[in-house]
Formats: C-alpha cells, structure tokens, sequence
C-alpha cells in the first residue's frame, strides 16, 4: 500500500486506530495466512470461531455493536482498551463498538465471537455487512471478506 493510500486511511479513522491500520497496511504487503471460519446459529444468536495458526500477526474489524469475545484454544497476545494482554482458554470479554483490535498467536488458538441476530440472518457476508464497520480504504475491504468468511 503506498504512503498516499496510508494517509488517505489516516484521515478516515480515529486516531486510537491508526497504529493498527499502519500495521494492517504492512500485514497486507506478506503472504496472507488462511484461518478458517465456523458459523453457528441459534435463535437470536451468531458464533463466528476463528482458528488461527501460531505466530500469525493478525488485526480484527471494526464492530458495530458490542459482542462476546471468548478464547477456547491456545495463547495470543491481544490489544485492549488498557493495554496488550496475553490471553488463553476460558479469557472473556466485550468489544464495544467501534473497537479496532491486532492480536498475534502464540500457539493455534481459538476464538469465539458472540453477536445478537434478532433477524436469524444465516449469510455469511450477510452478517459480516451487519456488524462490521467498511474498512477504510478499497485495498482492505478486499482482503477482508473471502478469506475471513469461508468456513473450514
């Protein structure tokens, strides 16, 4: 991603995001890592797991509403709102809206979100239109959906 495009992003986002966006637009210039996605559904409620191998550096998409976030596998290194914390099995927490998080795992890990779907919405992309904020920039929004949403 050029400088320009960098700073294109730089003026869109709130400035507790940028260092994230600045690393994102680095992770994008390497090979990209596959992590497979499961969806489950129940009435009013969406789990997206994540499975995402050791050492991968990694950065999340911005929420619209708060959700559920759960380690079941494995160690990472994730950003807070106080801070870095190393979290494994059984960590949870709530993301608030309009969080932007980077995360790198330590071992394979696990990880589960928890989002209300009043709708019982099933698509993937339908969902991940519901409760992610656009990326930025064309360049991220087109590494964002293929290969985040097909299940393993």
């Amino acid at each position: 991603m050029s400088n320009a495009a960098v700073q294109e992003i730089e003026k869109q986002v709130p400035a507790e995001h940028l260092p994230i966006y600045r690393l994102e637009a680095e992770l994008l210039k390497l090979p990209q890592v596959e992590m497979p996605v499961d969806h489950d559904f129940c009435n009013g409620l969406y789990a997206r797991t994540m499975y995402i191998p050791a050492g991968t550096v990694l950065t999340g998409a911005v929420h619209k509403d708060e959700s559920f976030f759960v380690v079941r596998k494995g160690n990472l290194i994730v950003t807070t709102d106080d801070g870095s914390a190393n979290v494994g099995p059984g960590f949870m927490s709530v993301t608030k809206p309009h969080t932007k998080r980077a995360g790198v795992a330590l071992t394979d890990v696990e990880v589960t979100t928890f989002h209300a779907n009043p709708t019982n919405e099933t698509d993937p992309k339908t969902i991940w239109d519901m409760y992610t904020v656009p990326a930025p920039a064309l360049a991220l929004e087109a590494v964002q959906h293929p290969h985040l949403e097909e299940s393993k």
